[in-house]
Formats: C-alpha cells, sequence, structure tokens
C-alpha cells in the first residue's frame, strides 16, 4: 500500500492497530435485555393501536369530523395548484387541485398551524381554529421570498416561529436559531442545484459551505473541532445508527440527490440527541406527492470521471414515492497521495440507490419508509519509488507505485417510522432502523509485506438495530417531549494477517512470513431516556431544559446523567439572542478497537509497546452563545461563540497498514471558537459566506498508547497539544446569477492550514480551492427541460496539502483535486423541473 516514506520499524508504524481485530464480551446472552426489549415492543405495539383507534375515538366524540378547506391563491388572485397543504406536526395534508382548491378530512378539534409550500415560492402560515363538526374555509395567499406575510380570510395570519424569517427556495444557505436555541444553518434542494457540482456534490462537501465545518482528507469533515465521527444524521426525524459511514463520502449513504432540506444543527441540543453531538445533520428528503416528475443526468470529466444518475417522484392515491440511484467511477477513491493532477492507483466503481414512501394511515397518522444502500470497491493511492523496508524469500523488490492494495465497502440501511397526531397537543414517533456496514480490506500481499512487513486480509462488519421513540405534549406555555433510545450494535472482525518474527531489537529474522488468525465478535448496547421542556416564558423568552441518562455496554461501559438547558430572547421581531449548557457523552466507533492485538502480535514486524487497547466514553461540557439578526427580507446574518471542556476526548486515527480508523482517548482539554455567517438571497441572486476561528487542545493519553511512539507520547503527556482536525483560521462562500437563462455558479473553501508532523506541532501551508459553474436550460413546453452545466474544479490550479506524511493518526500525504473540467447534461420532466 505504501504510505510513506518513513522508517516502518519504529513503534508507531508497526502499531497494534496493523491487525484491528476485535475480542469484546458479548453480553446479549442473559436475555435480560431481551425481555426488556420485548416489554418495550409491547408497550409501543400498545401506543401503536392507540395511535390508530384515537381519531376513530375523537370522531365518534365529536359527531362529525371537522373539515379544514379553501384555496390557495397568487397575490394577483390567481389560484396555485399542486401546492401541499398540511397542518404543521400531523398527518393531515393535501395537494391542491388545477383550481387551487384543497379539502382536509376528519380533523379533531384544536388549533392548528396551516401551512402551504409551493417551489420557487416562500409559501404561507396561518393559524386556524378548528371546531368539532363544524368545517373552517381558509383562503391563503402564497407571497414571494422575503415578503411580509399577507392576510388570509378565515384565519389568523402567523408570524415567523424562527428568528431567521422566511427562507426562499432558491436560498443556498442560511443562518438560523431553532424552536430549542440550537445554531440552525440550512440549505434546500434548490440551493444544492446551486452548488458549482449541483447534486453531485458530495454530502461533506455541501457541509463545508457551512460554519464550523472543516474538510480534511478523502472529503471528511470535522464539525467544531470534533473528531469527523463525531456527528449524526437523522433522516425524517428518525436518527440513523451512529456507525453509517460517511467519512469518506465515497460510500455515504446520503447522497444530496434525495435531499429536499437540510438543516445542520450545533451548539446546545436538545437532551433527545446524545453519543456524537458535534452536531446534527437533520434531513427532509424529497416527497412524490409535493413534486412529482423525474431527471436522468449523466456527468463525466477528466479523470475517467463518469457519473450517471436518475431519480423518479410521484403520487399514487395517498402514497408518496420517491427513488434515486447513481453510480460513479473515476480516479477519486481517495485524496492523492501525491501532488500531481493525476492520482497513481486510486480508481474507484461505487454505486448508490434510495428510495422514500410515505403513507397516511389516517387523518392523524402516518407510516414512513426509508431505503438506502451503497458500495464501492476503491483502490488505495500509491506513493512511487519508496525504499523497501523488509525482504520477501522468492520476491524482487519492485517500484512502490505498482502495489495493488483495495479498500471495499458495502451499506444498506432501513427505517420504518410510524408518526401521530391524536389531537392538536399531542404527536409521537417511533421509528426502528436496521444498519449494515462491512468494510473489507484486500492487500496486495508482497507489496505490503516488502514495505510495510504487514500484509492483513481484513473485513470488519457491524449489524444495527435501533428503536427509537418520541412523545410531545403540549400544555398551556410548555412543551414536554420525552423519549426512548434502544440501540444494539453487533460487530464482527475477521483478520488474517502475514507478518515477519523479529528479536528483541525489532530486527527481522526471517525472510519468510507466518501468519497470525484473530477473529473477534461483540455487541454493544446503547440504551438512553430524556425529558425536555420547551417554555414560553413570555412572548420573547424561551427556556429549553432537558435531562437525559444514557448507558453503554459492550467492549466499554459507562452511564451518564446529562442536563441542558438554552435561553432564547427575542431583543426585536428581527433579532434573537440564545445563550445556554450542556453536558453531552461521546461514544466511540465500534469498528476501530483491537484489544487482543498485543498478545496476538508479539514477536512480529506488527508489535508495539504496550497500552490500553479499549477507548472509553467522552465527558464534555459546552456553554455556547449567539445572535441571529434579520437586517432586511434578503439578509441574515449570525455570530456565535462556544467553549468546551473534555474529559477523554476521542480521537481516530490510521495507525497500521490496516486502513480502518481506530479509536483512542487523550486525557483531558478544551475547546473553543467562534462562527460568523451571512446570508442573501432574491429572486436572481443569492450570496453567502461564512468564517470560523478555534481550537482544540489536549494533553494526555490515557488509551491507545501503542499508537504512539515514546517521545512523542511524553511530549504529549507533559504538554497541551494543537489536535489536527481544524484550521485556526477558516471560511466558506458561494453564490449564483440568474441572467438570460444562464445561471452562474460559485463556492469556495479557505483553511489556514490542519496541523502535522511530530505531535502536530507543524502548521501545515494554507488551502484555497475556487469552483465555479455555468449552466444553461432549454425547456420544451410539455415535455421538460434540458440542462447543460459546465464545472471547474480548483480553477487556479492550486496544490492543496491536506495532509503531511508524519502526524498523529496519519499514514501517508493527502493532496486536494487539481484543475478538473467537468460537464453534466440532465433532462428533467414534471412539476416545475
Amino acid at each position: 500500500m505504501a504510505r510513506t516514506t518513513q522508517n516502518l520499524n519504529s513503534d508507531k508504524d508497526t502499531s497494534l492497530y496493523r491487525s484491528d481485530l476485535h475480542n469484546r464480551v458479548r453480553i446479549w446472552g442473559s436475555g435480560s435485555p431481551r425481555r426488556w426489549l420485548a416489554r418495550t415492543m409491547a408497550c409501543l405495539a400498545l401506543v401503536f393501536g392507540w395511535s390508530v383507534a384515537a381519531p376513530r375515538l375523537a370522531a365518534q366524540q365529536s359527531g362529525n369530523g371537522a373539515r379544514v378547506s379553501g384555496v390557495v391563491r397568487t397575490a394577483a388572485g390567481a389560484p396555485v395548484g399542486g401546492v401541499a397543504v398540511q397542518l404543521a406536526g400531523t398527518a393531515y395534508r393535501a395537494i391542491t387541485s388545477d383550481s387551487g382548491t384543497f379539502d382536509l378530512v376528519a380533523v379533531a378539534p384544536g388549533t392548528y398551524t396551516l401551512v402551504a409550500r409551493g417551489p420557487a415560492r416562500a409559501g404561507a402560515r396561518v393559524r386556524v381554529s378548528v371546531v368539532a363538526g363544524e368545517e373552517s374555509k381558509v383562503d391563503l395567499v402564497m407571497v414571494a421570498a422575503g415578503a411580509a406575510p399577507t392576510s388570509a380570510s378565515g384565519a389568523e395570519t402567523l408570524a415567523e416561529v424562527k428568528v431567521e424569517g422566511q427562507r426562499a427556495e432558491t436560498a443556498p444557505l442560511g443562518p438560523g436559531v431553532s424552536d430549542a436555541g440550537s445554531n440552525e444553518y440550512s440549505v434546500t434542494a434548490a440551493g444544492i442545484a446551486n452548488l458549482p457540482v449541483g447534486t453531485n456534490t458530495a454530502i461533506t462537501d455541501v457541509l463545508t459551505q457551512m460554519p464550523g465545518v472543516a474538510i480534511d482528507q478523502n472529503q471528511q469533515i470535522h464539525i467544531r473541532n470534533t473528531e469527523g465521527p463525531q456527528f449524526q444524521y437523522q433522516i425524517n426525524g428518525a436518527v440513523v445508527p451512529i456507525d453509517i459511514n460517511t467519512n469518506p463520502p465515497f460510500i455515504s449513504m446520503i447522497n444530496p440527490m434525495f435531499i429536499s432540506r437540510l438543516d445542520l444543527l450545533d451548539g446546545i441540543l436538545p437532551s433527545r440527541y446524545s453519543y456524537a453531538t458535534g452536531g446534527i445533520v437533520s434531513i427532509e428528503t424529497k416527497n412524490g406527492c409535493d413534486s412529482p416528475g423525474g431527471s436522468v443526468s449523466l456527468m463525466g470529466g477528466q479523470r475517467l470521471d463518469i457519473v450517471p444518475s436518475a431519480e423518479y417522484a410521484g403520487c399514487a392515491g395517498n402514497l408518496s414515492y420517491y427513488v434515486s440511484g447513481e453510480y460513479d467511477q473515476g480516479q477519486n477513491a481517495f485524496s492523492s497521495a501525491t501532488p500531481g493532477p493525476n492520482p497513481i492507483h486510486d480508481r474507484t466503481a461505487q454505486g448508490q440507490g434510495f428510495a422514500a414512501l410515505s403513507y397516511p394511515i389516517n387523518g392523524t397518522t402516518r407510516i414512513d419508509v426509508t431505503f438506502s444502500t451503497a458500495g464501492s470497491n476503491n483502490q488505495l493511492p500509491n506513493v512511487p519509488n519508496l525504499d523497501p523496508e523488509f525482504s520477501l524469500t522468492g520476491v524482487s523488490p519492485f517500484n512502490s507505485s505498482a502495489i495493488n492494495s483495495y479498500l471495499n465497502f458495502r451499506d444498506y440501511l432501513g427505517i420504518v417510522s410510524l408518526r401521530g397526531h391524536p389531537d392538536s397537543n399531542l404527536t409521537y414517533q417511533i421509528s426502528y432502523a436496521a444498519h449494515s456496514i462491512t468494510q473489507s480490506f484486500r492487500p496486495d500481499n508482497n507489496g505490503e509485506l516488502i514495505f510495510q512487513g504487514v500484509a492483513s486480509n481484513a473485513s470488519h462488519s457491524d449489524l444495527d438495530n435501533t428503536l427509537q421513540g418520541d412523545l410531545t405534549y403540549k400544555t398551556g406555555r410548555h412543551t414536554i417531549g420525552t423519549g426512548v433510545y434502544l440501540g444494539e450494535y453487533r460487530v464482527h472482525a475477521g483478520d488474517t494477517s502475514l507478518v515477519f518474527p523479529v528479536d528483541t531489537a525489532g530486527n527481522q529474522t526471517s525472510s519468510s512470513p507466518v501468519t497470525i488468525v484473530n477473529n473477534a465478535a461483540a455487541t454493544n448496547i446503547l440504551t438512553g431516556v430524556y425529558i425536555n421542556d420547551l417554555w414560553q416564558v413570555t412572548d420573547r423568552l424561551k427556556i429549553n431544559a432537558g435531562l437525559r441518562w444514557d448507558d453503554l455496554t459492550g467492549f466499554t461501559r459507562n452511564n451518564q446523567l446529562d442536563p441542558t438547558i438554552n435561553f432564547t430572547y427575542a431583543l426585536a421581531p428581527q433579532t434573537a439572542v440564545h445563550a445556554g449548557f450542556a453536558r453531552y457523552m461521546q461514544v466511540p466507533s465500534f469498528l476501530g478497537i483491537s484489544p487482543t492485538a498485543p498478545a496476538a502480535f508479539a514477536g512480529t514486524t506488527a508489535e508495539g509497546p504496550p497500552g490500553i487497547a479499549t477507548p472509553t466514553t467522552e465527558d464534555d461540557f459546552e456553554w455556547d452563545a449567539g445572535i441571529n439578526h434579520r437586517l432586511s427580507a434578503h439578509v441574515t446574518v449570525s455570530e456565535d461563540a462556544f467553549f468546551e471542556l473534555t474529559e477523554h476526548y476521542l480521537d481516530t486515527g490510521q495507525f497500521g497498514v490496516v486502513p480502518i480508523f481506530a479509536p483512542f482517548n487523550y486525557d483531558h482539554g478544551t475547546i473553543w471558537g467562534s462562527e460568523s455567517a451571512v446570508n442573501y438571497a432574491d429572486d436572481k441572486l443569492t450570496v453567502y459566506a461564512s468564517a470560523t476561528i478555534g481550537r482544540n487542545l489536549q494533553k494526555g493519553v490515557v488509551t491507545g498508547q501503542f499508537n504512539f511512539d515514546p517521545d512523542e507520547l511524553a511530549f504529549i503527556n507533559a504538554h497541551p497539544i494543537v489536535l489536527d482536525h481544524q484550521p485556526l483560521y477558516g471560511g466558506s462562500a458561494g453564490a449564483s446569477y440568474k441572467i438570460q437563462g444562464f445561471t452562474l455558479l460559485f463556492d469556495g473553501i479557505y483553511s489556514s492550514g490542519l496541523r502535522g508532523d511530530f505531535a502536530d506541532t507543524l502548521r501545515l501551508p494554507t488551502v484555497v480551492q475556487l469552483n465555479a459553474g455555468v449552466q444553461r436550460d432549454f425547456k420544451i413546453q410539455g415535455v421538460g427541460t434540458i440542462s447543460d452545466r459546465l464545472t471547474v474544479l480548483n480553477f487556479l490550479d492550486r496544490v492543496n496539502l491536506i495532509r503531511p506524511s508524519e502526524g498523529i493518526g496519519i499514514f501517508q500525504s493527502s493532496y486536494g483535486p487539481r484543475f478538473t473540467i467537468l460537464d453534466v447534461l440532465s433532462f428533467s420532466w414534471g412539476k416545475d423541473r
């Protein structure tokens, strides 16, 4: 695999993590958790039965079911068809007819927010009161993006819930404040389409355009100076299992093509969230009933890059369906290990598929089903002309550029969610998720043995089952939330390694390799319960407070009680400030722990110094404060600052030959940062920019000590070091402009440089990558739209060093993409396409 030119006889490079094995204690066999899970399932079954029966009981109590009907019009009075109309937070929804009419039946009595959403319009929001046995007539007026709400007959016009104000469908990104007081940075499907590569943009590249997000090698990202895995996704309100492989994104299950809206939440989060709280990436998928139609596209470009893709959405009665698929091949599997324009041995073949279904069981209950799958076969990039480090019987040394090792992935995800709104004050959600991931390293045995001294044929897999339930009840000025999370993460590892025997000084004693087999399996159980209160103290002041208890058993054990509190105050209708505190428990990655490696590899080229192999959980104490201001109908700005105390901070690194990242713990440290954002949007022009300043300082290593050479370990134990997760200064910006049938596109990122070398004491050079594109649309009346987009990545053709060949957990140099020309030809049809 030829990762670096440094001497691989060092303790660090002969890390125990070369085998990346597992030997964890199975805890599921006792039966007690199964009985507990059975009782939980029985309770959830009762909730399900009650959710189905409740609307009928409500209808019986109210005589005839109430009805909400009306017409959606433009400001000029013309009816608008095809608009999604819904009572927010419920399963009551409809699509307006060609004459703009809608009709919601069997509605339970209460007060609701009626929301109308139409593509390229800001929509309408009104408060409507529903009386048992009566019909409520509401005429909605759709307003342009950024315009003030207009009156609506039959209902009270509703002011914006969020301080950020109405966000145009074309706005690429925008800062805001969530109801619970968290920072919220958002992008719509149209905003993603306005990035230079559009829906072919990797999900992590979408996120790097947001404040506090830094790019790393292989398109990995760090949010707020946390380690890469320390954030999580939720899709349509259901939290995805925490080990979903989204770093790097070439095997990502999350394809921007199926995203309707994406929100990045960070700062002080509600107590619903735990385990990986650097940020929450909340995704709403496209809905077939809202935007029926489809598209096909083909992207091609330099370095054999070919990406065909397709999507289709529709509405069959009340059933909404959406499907998409993509195939990608090219010379871009990983970040290049060399600075030249063309990577060496870096080809990939990958595919991704997605499906989302939504069906209202009745007027108050909906079931959502989500499927996603991804797979890839990837060459590992090489560095040429390295010196052989070991001798192998019968094999002559060859150029390291010819090493032929692969890292392959398979990923499958399924989510089923039941959501209900029995009355206007009560909502619930029950979600079950199943997830399977396999990571397989297939080495070039001769090459790995000659240049590294170890050839590990490794396959690591994780089969997950998670169940979560959430219940909210509104009473007066309080919205009470409570819920439970149960997660079973079954990890299996199989590793067959070829190594050379060594003497006590670490010198090779034979040129004939020996085989070591070390297989392991473990079940890790995550359990969490929480309670949360969102209190509207006054018309201007909100307090969100919560308490959460979590428990982890398996390869490591811990339980923790975590409080959270957040204050949000509206200084003016356009301005809000927020401040809060939270304690979080972070869990390590379940795929990268090797507790039996010391004994298995003693006396071989994979031997390392002693240390604690099993990582612990991380304990964080975070303070956050910020302000959000809407300067005008088109401009929003925000500023936020945070400070964090960490104990047993979790980090990961590729310390051995097997390129599967392994977790370890620092002792203690601090993280601080500041984030600024601005967003402008009108009908033709959108502009956004963000700036970030921050540091992550950690001292001491308490687990995984064998990953470091003795001098580096002693230095870290004696001095705080700057971690390599984020630059001191970072920024992003972008714009799109529509003119005479053309759309001009631009985005860019800036980094003052990550860290590297001994104990990360070296600051790397500045990174600047600027991308641009232009698109021309040709609309064919009654048929669809043909579009052609020309994009240039890194049009300055800068050589951007992302990672050096030496650093904590770094195995080889990584460079950003060089000047690349891409072209996307697409055809779309259906509503608003």
